[in-house]
């Protein structure tokens, strides 16, 4: 069984709640990302930060100088390190997200992306779906 370990990329990016806006945008263009996760100083995951929160808050004002602390989602949806992708690929589909922060006692350890689940899929030449994909086929 394929776990969320087998698939998470180890090396992730993130940022801190006292990052601005501004930082984070320079991040997530330099980086070719559409979202981070928002860690404090031990590494200890605390929100996620996205493209889309973020083209949201300057949609109306200049807050390019704000922290992203009052733009990031706190309530983030994570998993561990042997959560099997069945699971995972279960929370990407049902909670319509990108990315699921792989965690280990409260810190990020990692980082699952659709493109790795789908690396994945491919790889092992197994189906993803668990429980979603038949809540997903009893939608049609």
């Amino acid at each position: 069984m394929l776990t969320a370990r087998d698939a998470m990329v180890h090396d992730v990016v993130t940022t801190l709640p006292t990052a601005t806006v501004r930082q984070t945008i320079e991040v997530l263009v330099r980086e070719r990302m559409s979202g981070l996760p928002v860690v404090d100083e031990r590494g200890d995951l605390q929100g996620i930060i996205t493209e889309y929160a973020l083209l949201e808050a300057l949609y109306d004002a200049n807050v390019l100088d704000e922290t992203i602390a009052g733009f990031m989602t706190r309530k983030v949806i994570s998993v561990g390190e042997e959560t099997p992708l069945t699971e995972v690929a279960d929370q990407m589909v049902v909670h319509r997200i990108r990315r699921l922060p792989v965690v280990r006692d409260g810190r990020v350890v990692g980082l699952v992306g659709r493109s790795e689940l789908l690396r994945a899929a491919l790889v092992s030449g197994r189906k993803l779906g668990g429980h979603a994909a038949s809540v997903s086929a009893a939608a049609l």
